[in-house]
Parts: C-alpha cells; sequence; structure tokens
C-alpha cells in the first residue's frame, strides 16, 4: 500500500492559469490539476476587444467566482482516492517516480519561488512549479523525508 506523505496545495504550473496540487507519497509525487486553462474557455470566448484594453469587473468576478468552485469540487473528488484513481481524473495530471528524479532544487528568489525537478525518463527534463514563499518550508521539509539525498 501507498502512503500519501504530504499535500502541498496551488502550487503553479508553467502559466499562472494552470494550478496542481501535489501529493508526495513514499514512491512518487502526483500533480493533480484543481485549474486549468480550458476552465474559462468560455468566458474568454467572449471578451471584446474594449474588455481586453480596459478591464471588465465582472469578467473576473466570475472566473474567481468560477476558479474557487471548481478547486473546491476537485479537491473533494482527490478526497478518498488513491493516487492511481487521482491520476485519472484529469488528462494534464501526471506523475513522477522517485526513482526517476535526478535533482531537486527549491529555488527562493526575490520575486519567484519554485520547485525544480530535473528528471531522467520525460522528454522535458526540468519540471518546474512556482510556489508561493509560506509554501517554501513546507516543500522543503516533504523533499527532505522523500528525497534528502537528491535535494541541491
Amino acid at each position: 500500500m501507498e502512503d500519501i506523505i504530504g499535500v502541498v496545495q496551488g502550487v503553479k504550473g508553467r502559466t499562472d492559469d494552470i494550478v496542481f496540487d501535489l501529493f508526495f507519497s513514499d514512491k512518487r509525487v502526483v500533480a493533480a490539476v484543481v485549474l486549468y486553462f480550458s476552465d474559462f474557455t468560455d468566458i474568454y470566448e467572449k471578451t471584446s476587444f474594449g474588455t481586453l484594453l480596459f478591464g471588465n469587473l465582472g469578467q473576473r468576478r466570475e472566473i474567481r467566482l468560477r476558479s474557487l468552485k471548481l478547486m473546491d469540487e476537485r479537491r473533494q473528488a482527490f478526497e478518498n482516492k488513491t493516487l492511481d484513481e487521482i491520476l485519472t481524473l484529469h488528462r494534464a495530471n501526471f506523475e513522477m517516480d522517485y526513482a526517476d528524479v535526478v535533482s531537486v532544487i527549491v529555488r527562493k528568489g526575490l520575486l519567484e519561488t519554485s520547485l525544480e525537478f530535473a528528471v531522467s525518463r520525460r522528454p522535458e527534463k526540468k519540471i518546474a512549479f512556482r510556489l508561493e514563499k509560506r509554501q517554501v518550508a513546507e516543500v522543503e521539509g516533504l523533499m527532505n523525508r522523500v528525497l534528502p539525498d537528491k535535494m541541491k
């Protein structure tokens, strides 16, 4: 049986409109989508040129409310599921086996903090997540538990 050691919620992927929860087990990390850019396609399709130039408070409010609702629904769907079941809940969910991780870096910059995995069996070679500063200590603690020999 695979044990979940910790979960870090709300880390960003390549862009601000892709948000993951990271599930750390004793064997792997699973990145599970809680927000994805295609969740808002219908809202963006009805955006006018004037809205792009001057903004639209109503549209921002609609996106924010939908974001909160989707994140809550998806996190509820994760409850009482195995990591293999969580992987099937969204097409963009993925896993990284610890055996495939070459190194891990937690970067702490003035403007941005990140968690970066160098992985031997993925074409990208590096997989990075943007963190909030408040998440750094939690992530470092988890990395020291699951991949202490690969931390840089």
